[in-house]
């Protein structure tokens, strides 16, 4: 790859790009209104942070549940995605860093000619 040390770098600029943008756009995955509705009123007397935590799924199936088994497989289903998302996000990152920086020493030395 010291032949063309710019793809390097522009590989590495989009996986960044990438990684963080799913970085901060990631988090909890946000429940469907009616579990939402559902959550806000049985938390209604706990407060407006347990109000504002109703927005993501698995507390919302959490406070919603009448079967345990559904609601532990639902839980664990929003729990894997949110792992998921952000371990790409984190790899990505991980992997543009190298690149970028190889990238940057093979322009470095193409310049100064060696």
């Amino acid at each position: 790859m010291k032949k063309n040390p710019v793809l390097l770098l522009v590989i590495g600029a989009a996986m960044l790009i990438v990684g963080v943008f799913l970085q901060l756009n990631g988090g909890p995955p946000k429940a469907d209104a009616a579990a939402i509705a559902q959550c806000e009123n049985r938390v209604r007397d706990q407060g407006a942070e347990m109000i504002a935590r109703c927005q993501e799924s698995a507390f919302a199936t959490a406070m919603t549940a009448t079967d345990a088994q559904a609601a532990a497989q639902s839980i664990s289903a929003a729990n894997n995605s949110e792992v998921g998302g952000n371990m790409l996000s984190l790899f990505l990152i991980g992997l543009s860093l190298p690149l970028l920086i190889v990238g940057v020493l093979g322009l470095v030395q193409r310049r100064r000619g060696v």
